[in-house]
Order: C-alpha cells, then sequence, then structure tokens
C-alpha cells in the first residue's frame, strides 16, 4: 500500500490543478465580447433568463480596481461620476447604454441583477481606434544580407499584420510585431526574388487599412559602389597616362617633344600613374574588406605597390633633381624606370577591370539600375588631359 501513496498523491495534485483551469474555461466561455469605436456608443445587454428585475448594478473592472457605474434599485436610479450623462439604464431588460466612448472605457463590464437572486453576466469591451493608413518602407535591402520591411501605423492599436507579396500571402513566420503599431517583415538574405510589390494590412476589430510598396533588392553595397567608382578613375587616369606615354613615340623625329617640355610630360604621365595605381590599389583593399581576401586581388595588390614606388621615384626625380637621371648609369634601372609606366598603365587596367566585372556581377544579384559613371568619366578625362594638351600646344614645332 505505501508503494501507491506518491501515486495517488500526485493524482490529488493534478486534480487541484485541473480545478482552477476548468473554472478559468468556464469563465472565459461565459465572457461575452464587444468591441466599440471611439466615440461612438455600445449597448451592453443584461442577462436574458431574468423576467421581473428588482435591481441592477453595473460595475467596471479595469485592472485591480473595481468602479460603479450605476445602480438601480425599486425605481431608484443612481449613476456615478464619471458617467453621469454618458450611462443609460434600459430598466425593463438591465441593459446599460454607453455613449461617447473612450480607450479608458476598455475592461470587463459585470451586472448583478436581483441581488436576492445573485443573477449576474460579465462582458468584456474593447474600444479601439480606427487603424491610421499603414506607412511603409525598407531597410538595408542589398543582395546577400539581410534587411527588413517595415509596417507602421500611426495612430489606432492593430491587432493583425498581413503580408502580401504581388499579391499572394507571406507565411506569418516571416513577419513579426514589435508592438501594436509597428510590424517588421524580415528578409534573411535578400536576393533578386525579393524585389516586387509588397501590401501590409493593418487591421483591428473594427477597421483595416492596407498600404503597397514597390520594393528593390540593390546589388551592390555602398562600398561596392565606391570600389566602382575609384575604378573607374584608377582607367581614366591609366587611360590619359597612357596616351602620353604612346603619343610622343608615334610622333615623327622632327616633331617629337624634347627638352623641359620632355620632362614636364615625363613627370606628369608618371604622376598620373602613380595615382591610378593608388586607386586601383584602395579598390581592391576596398574589395576585399566588403568580400574577404582573395589571391586574385592580393598578388596584383603587391605590384601596385611596387609601381606606386617606383613611378612616384621617377616623378620625383624627373621634377626635382632631372640631373640624377643623366647620370644613372645602370641598365637595369634604366629598364625598370622605363618600363615602370607602360607596365603600371597595364596593370592599372586589367586589375580595373577585374573589379568591375566582378562589380557587374553582383549588381546582376539586385533588381536596381546599374549606377551611370558617364559624367564621372568625362569629367575625370577632360581635367587629366588639359595639361597633355598644353605641353603638346606649347612644343615650338606645334607653334609653327
Amino acid at each position: 500500500m505505501l508503494l501507491h501513496h506518491p501515486v495517488e498523491l500526485l493524482g490529488v495534485l493534478l486534480a487541484g490543478l485541473l480545478v482552477p483551469l476548468k473554472q478559468a474555461a468556464e469563465v472565459e466561455s461565459a465572457l461575452q465580447r464587444r468591441v466599440a469605436m471611439v466615440g461612438s456608443s455600445v449597448l451592453l445587454a443584461g442577462p436574458h433568463n431574468i423576467t421581473l428585475i428588482h435591481s441592477v448594478q453595473w460595475e467596471h473592472l479595469n485592472g485591480t480596481a473595481s468602479h460603479t457605474i450605476l445602480q438601480y434599485e425599486r425605481h431608484n436610479l443612481t449613476i456615478h461620476m464619471p458617467y453621469i450623462a454618458r450611462a443609460h439604464l434600459h430598466a425593463s431588460n438591465g441593459s446599460l447604454l454607453l455613449e461617447d466612448l473612450q480607450e479608458s472605457d476598455s475592461g470587463i463590464y459585470r451586472v448583478t441583477v436581483n441581488r436576492a437572486e445573485r443573477e449576474s453576466l460579465t462582458i468584456l469591451l474593447d474600444v479601439l481606434k480606427p487603424v491610421s493608413h499603414p506607412q511603409l518602407w525598407s531597410r538595408g535591402l542589398v543582395a546577400k544580407a539581410s534587411g527588413e520591411v517595415l509596417c507602421e501605423v500611426a495612430e489606432g492599436r492593430a491587432d493583425t499584420f498581413t503580408w502580401k507579396k504581388d499579391g499572394q500571402m507571406l507565411p506569418p513566420d516571416r513577419s513579426y510585431h514589435l508592438s501594436g503599431s509597428l510590424s517588421v517583415l524580415h528578409l534573411r538574405v535578400a536576393k533578386k526574388s525579393d524585389c516586387g510589390s509588397y501590401s501590409c494590412n493593418a487591421s483591428n476589430g473594427i477597421s483595416w487599412q492596407e498600404t503597397s510598396l514597390n520594393v528593390t533588392v540593390a546589388g551592390l553595397s555602398p562600398p561596392l559602389q565606391d570600389v566602382l567608382r575609384i575604378s573607374v578613375v584608377a582607367v581614366v587616369f591609366a587611360a590619359v597616362s597612357g596616351w602620353g606615354i604612346i603619343f610622343p613615340v608615334c610622333q615623327s623625329e622632327k616633331l617629337r617633344i624634347r627638352g623641359e617640355l620632355w620632362r614636364w610630360l615625363s613627370a606628369y604621365t608618371c604622376g598620373l600613374v602613380c595615382i591610378s595605381s593608388i586607386l586601383a590599389g584602395t579598390a581592391g583593399i576596398l574589395w576585399m574588406r566588403e568580400e574577404g581576401p582573395s589571391i586574385a586581388v592580393i598578388v596584383p595588390e603587391i605590384f601596385l605597390l611596387y609601381v606606386i614606388v617606383i613611378t612616384f621615384l621617377v616623378a620625383f626625380t624627373v621634377t626635382f633633381q632631372p640631373t640624377k637621371l643623366i647620370q644613372l648609369k645602370s641598365t637595369a634601372a634604366q629598364r625598370t624606370m622605363g618600363y615602370a609606366a607602360p607596365g603600371g598603365v597595364l596593370l592599372v587596367v586589367v586589375t580595373s577591370s577585374f573589379h568591375m566585372k566582378n562589380i557587374h556581377q553582383r549588381h546582376e544579384e539586385g533588381c536596381t539600375a546599374f549606377m551611370d559613371v558617364t559624367t564621372l568619366v568625362v569629367s575625370t578625362a577632360a581635367v587629366l588631359a588639359l595639361p597633355i594638351l598644353a605641353i603638346f600646344l606649347c612644343s615650338p614645332d606645334a607653334i609653327r
């Protein structure tokens, strides 16, 4: 018998726990629910099984506090503050008419009819404001990154938010509610297929409003857009410097630039190659910061650093110490300095083209228009070409 005592004790405990749950379920089922709009009126009916009414008492239970609305007994009616002029009793059936409803009127209303018989009824009243037109906007929608589409109502409490994409209902687990006025649709990894028309429906027991937004996913993040701009400018620098290198070579011996003009042209073209290499190297660093290290980027970065050092030394020496170049005897040094600028131009063009190709592929993963760099290219090329044109025009043969 002793072995059964723990089992019997557990059964008693479970039964004790189930009794309150059963009572709560009975109260929940007996509780009537009403929904009304702020500023409107509502009629709360009394018990239906009463044929003769001697007394009526209506109470408002808001949280833990209980407030008596009115008392009626033997044709004497007493209405308490703040319900005077807002509460009206129908003595024939015990129903209560409440006018000019406010959100503070929400809560449980209990009516007790014929105190001797203790007939009572409880009603849950929810007084709501109509929801306003939702505001819909997106945040951080870039391909391969998480993003959000937000829906917010400025007025009214929205009990339900429903999301659609291109007219098709989205599963509820894709969104979450932060409050009664804000819902967030989460895009775990944004992609091209997420582009489209999104609509958000906000509703409560008395109203609903819906709004739509055309959502786009950008293929390029702001850092990758910077990589594109820098790569384009680097190519323009390299192209103009390449023109400054090739054009004098293609001239006839009679028209070829010599002397001081040649020195300034050499310094300028080497300076352009140096700057273009710096820009291409910067683009590579930004790319790796966004996409991670890669051998295909690290190796060109090393050669670009070499070109930057050599072209800087050449440009500095030609500008400030030109006699040292004349005194230079080493054939290897002469070749290094001679090939640094043309090699740098080629390296910048290849490296920047690699970045622009990858950026174009990343752009295709989104649905926005490709960034227009025409103005950037034209303006940069025009500014950089002016000094070279000035040098050619200043040559004596060009003047003659």
